[in-house]
């Protein structure tokens, strides 16, 4: 089954990193020297996400043919987080560029969210953006978003956005007919050879659509995917982030785990590194809630943000990040959790 799982489209030209085949130590060594003397060492060298201590576990970032896969409860802050790093990257250095793939949002919603998470990190303070206040400026006169330009509240938050503009792209796809092959094609055609590293977000992995009729179960579907993703980003030297859903148990438990996403015998194979989310106030134990019920109230806009698989370095590490829902964006400064969680793991800093 395996041979059948694989992109099928031909890899050539300036995508190919590696040409299939053996090659000795010495062979692997000229292939590196020389990329490094053409100027390709960016594309060697780990993307950082832009969230911290995430990217000191992840030992810098993503590297060139790595999946990361993202899973939690509905509503926890996914897609803000997915978004969120496509958008440090492109902002991040001229020759990155971030694709996000969207089958659950159109193209002018995701542009909604990223004028509200723009103007909360510009500091527009209490005038931040919302969907609501968009709405309403949206009224206030034909000239589009050059109304928020003239504003001296939006100036840093419009500016900032035009300067990854160009390298952050925005697609809309279709549950029925935008499949694996189509998202391939998409990232040949919109990510040129000169941008060293790219980076490419699907939310979410189990609405990519299949036309293979043999694969009957759930669990075969997602393996094809999973398989899917994992050779489309080892084939194209690029790092891939994809959305995961939980299975019907999974969203019954308190506290998700990567064994309890849709098809996880093949997520924790194939990804390189798996995080799942969840909200600090369900996950953390009792006794925090019951001593200190200010603490507690406060603890819904945390998001622990748990590394279960990492090849490049630690795992098993929880994380928390404070949420700021309203401007779709959460605080790329987090800190190591210190409260016990409710499956008694502690972690210190």
């Amino acid at each position: 089954m395996a041979s059948e799982v694989l992109l099928t489209s031909e890899v050539s030209g300036t995508w190919q990193q590696e040409a299939p085949g053996p090659a000795t130590v010495t062979e692997v060594m000229a292939d590196v020297e020389a990329r490094l003397v053409n100027g390709d060492a960016s594309r060697l060298l780990p993307l950082p996400t832009g969230f911290s201590p995430l990217d000191e576990i992840l030992n810098g970032g993503l590297r060139p043919g790595e999946l990361l896969v993202i899973g939690g409860p509905f509503g926890v802050g996914k897609t803000i987080f997915g978004l969120q790093v496509a958008r440090n990257v492109a902002a991040s250095d001229p020759s990155s560029y971030a694709i996000y793939v969207c089958y659950e949002h159109d193209r002018t919603h995701l542009l909604s969210r990223l004028l509200c998470l723009e103007s909360a990190l510009q500091g527009a303070g209490e005038n931040a953006l919302t969907l609501r206040r968009i709405t309403e400026l949206a009224g206030m006169g034909s000239h589009g978003l050059g109304t928020l330009a003239q504003i001296s509240d939006y100036t840093a938050t419009m500016a900032a956005l035009k300067g990854y503009a160009d390298r952050l792209v925005l697609v809309k796809a279709s549950g029925s007919t935008s499949t694996l092959q189509q998202i391939e094609t998409w990232v040949r055609e919109l990510a040129t050879p000169q941008l060293k590293r790219v980076l490419l977000v699907v939310d979410y992995l189990q609405k990519i659509p299949i036309d293979r009729p043999f694969l009957e179960s759930e669990e075969d579907a997602t393996t094809y995917l999973a398989q899917g993703l994992k050779e489309l980003a080892i084939s194209l030297g690029i790092r891939l982030i994809a959305l995961v859903a939980s299975d019907r148990p999974g969203l019954q438990s308190r506290r998700m785990r990567l064994t309890d996403l849709r098809g996880s015998s093949a997520l924790q194979y194939e990804a390189d590194v798996g995080l799942v989310l969840n909200n600090k106030h369900a996950i953390v134990s009792r006794e925090h809630l019951v001593y200190n019920l200010m603490q507690a109230e406060a603890m819904r806009n945390w998001v622990v943000m748990s590394v279960e698989k990492n090849r490049a370095g630690r795992n098993s590490v929880d994380m928390e990040y404070a949420m700021d829902a309203a401007h779709f964006h959460m605080l790329t400064e987090g800190r190591f959790v210190r409260e016990r969680l409710i499956d008694e793991k502690v972690i210190r800093e």
